[in-house]
C-alpha cells in the first residue's frame, strides 16, 4: 500500500520528462508508444492520436503485451498517473521511460490535437 502512495510523489530514475513538442517529435520519428493510463471515459473524451489506453492499475496488461526494451511516453491528466506508472513499470524492468509533463491538460493548455 506505502508504494502505490508514493508512486504519486517521485519520478524513478529512469523517467524522462517531456513537453508536448517532444511527444510530437517522437511520433513523427515513430520511436516511441505513447500509452495514455487515465481511466476509459477519460481516453474518450479526447487523446493524443495512436495512444494507446492503459488505465492506472493495469501495469500487468502492459507487461504482457510491450517488450520491456521498448520506449514508453506516459500520459494522463496532470502527471500524477503517468509518474505513478511509471514507477510501477520501472519496478515490473522497464527501462526507458518518459512522460509528458503536465499532462493532458498541458497538452490542451498548447492547443495540440486530440481525437476521440
Amino acid at each position: 500500500m506505502f508504494e502505490f502512495i508514493t508512486d504519486y510523489f517521485k519520478d524513478p530514475e529512469n523517467l524522462e520528462i517531456l513537453g508536448p513538442k517532444d511527444v510530437i517529435e517522437s511520433l513523427k520519428n515513430k520511436d516511441a508508444i505513447i500509452i495514455d493510463v487515465r481511466t476509459k471515459y477519460e481516453y474518450s473524451s479526447g487523446h493524443i492520436k495512436s495512444a494507446i489506453n492503459y488505465p492506472l492499475g493495469h501495469e500487468g496488461d502492459i507487461e504482457k503485451e510491450i517488450p520491456k526494451n521498448t520506449r514508453i511516453i506516459l500520459i494522463c491528466k496532470t502527471g500524477h498517473r503517468s509518474r505513478a506508472a511509471a514507477n510501477r513499470l520501472t519496478r515490473m524492468g522497464y527501462k526507458n521511460l518518459a512522460h509528458l509533463e503536465g499532462g493532458m491538460d498541458n497538452w490542451k493548455k498548447q492547443n495540440f490535437p486530440v481525437v476521440k
